[in-house]
């Protein structure tokens, strides 16, 4: 292999490592958000069992017209914000998934140019360059996804940085708690 042929291997395999970085953190962003949206779909879904469940208060006659009217407006409201938080979860679910898929592709792009800089056989730089496009507009769609689960956000009251600020929040929470669970036991101690 002449120097630049080894030149463009190495930029190739940089260009591959890259973007399984930028997969693999756009992949944790979007796993926090989705847990995030599964914790308040859980809660909303417990605020409706909880507001139709409810024991009634004597007859049905005695209650007032005025707090029925207030009971069903309270619960289109929480059928409204469950549908969305539904429609929310399942386009962060599908970024998700598209985001695994390119993590994957670009995974098997970047084993495919070790190969190649390993064996002298040039069809796993085409085959390298045909996966690494695919994980590249994998990594769009996923994206795309994410941005389109943001934006159902965004309409529903939360505005952006509210939606990334929760998101950095429980981030932040859970590496608190990953902190403060120690890896190794100390030596001496025993339990």
């Amino acid at each position: 292999m002449s120097i630049e042929q080894t030149n463009q291997l190495i930029l190739l395999i940089l260009n591959s490592v890259l973007m399984t970085l930028l997969s693999a953190a756009l992949l944790g962003g979007a796993w926090l958000r989705q847990n995030m949206l599964s914790q308040q779909l859980s809660q909303v879904q417990r605020r409706y069992q909880q507001m139709t469940h409810r024991p009634a208060i004597g007859t049905a006659e005695a209650q007032p017209i005025l707090e029925k009217a207030q009971l069903r407006a309270n619960l289109k409201r929480m059928r409204d914000q469950r549908q969305r938080l539904r429609n929310q979860y399942l386009w962060s679910h599908l970024g998700m998934l598209t985001l695994h898929i390119a993590l994957l592709i670009f995974g098997v792009s970047l084993f495919a140019l070790a190969l190649r800089s390993l064996l002298s056989f040039d069809g796993l730089i085409s085959a390298a360059l045909f996966l690494f496009t695919l994980g590249s507009a994998g990594l769009l769609a996923g994206a795309g996804c994410i941005l389109i689960d943001l934006v159902q956000g965004n309409s529903g009251g939360d505005s952006l940085g509210q939606s990334l600020g929760k998101v950095i929040a429980q981030f932040a929470r859970w590496w608190q708690r990953r902190k403060s669970v120690p890896l190794i036991e100390p030596v001496g101690e025993s339990r």
